[in-house]
């Protein structure tokens, strides 16, 4: 990733859902990259799930230890994100605007579609879905609030919608 600029890094999120060696339905490669930065339950009365962030990114993990969830958050001027080693981090210029990613996607051949949100905040949703891991939506939202004519991410997150925990919640 050390080589990659931003766009290039979140096109291939978008085509693959891996982000930093997490991606959803994978494992929780701990030793990959080092230490977390913070942790902690989803919620408080309960054991696990848990999160795990590594700079502006973040993975959900379940009690087996599969990712439900990688994130990365994008509305930071600077974007942080694990390097190639081990408790390394790299940073990055943002946030991108949408017709960088549109066009880095179209390069890319990585195919999308764009979702309105269910309710009335400024923002829409471009969504890619990875073919090799179905039940896998990689989501880049887009806030319109700033300047309506360009749109900004302000955050990106792959989901798994399938996986339940053999040892429960």
């Amino acid at each position: 990733m050390e080589t990659m600029g931003l766009l290039d890094t979140l096109t291939r999120f978008g085509a693959t859902a891996d982000l930093g060696g997490l991606r959803p339905l994978g494992a929780f490669p701990v030793a990959a990259l080092g230490e977390p930065q913070q942790s902690g339950r989803q919620a408080d009365h309960l054991p696990w799930p848990q999160w795990f962030q590594y700079g502006c990114m973040s993975a959900d993990v379940c009690r087996c230890l599969i990712v439900n969830k990688v994130s990365v958050r994008t509305w930071y001027d600077t974007v942080t994100l694990p390097a190639d080693e081990p408790g390394t981090y790299r940073d990055f210029p943002g946030p991108p605007g949408f017709p960088d990613l549109a066009a880095a996607f179209a390069a890319a051949g990585v195919h999308w579609e764009r979702h309105r949100e269910a309710h009335s905040l400024p923002q829409f949703t471009m969504r890619s879905t990875i073919a090799e891991l179905p039940g896998v939506t990689v989501d880049f939202i887009f806030t319109t609030d700033d300047d309506p004519d360009l749109p900004t991410l302000y955050s990106a997150h792959a989901t798994d919608h399938t996986h339940l925990c053999p040892e429960g919640p």
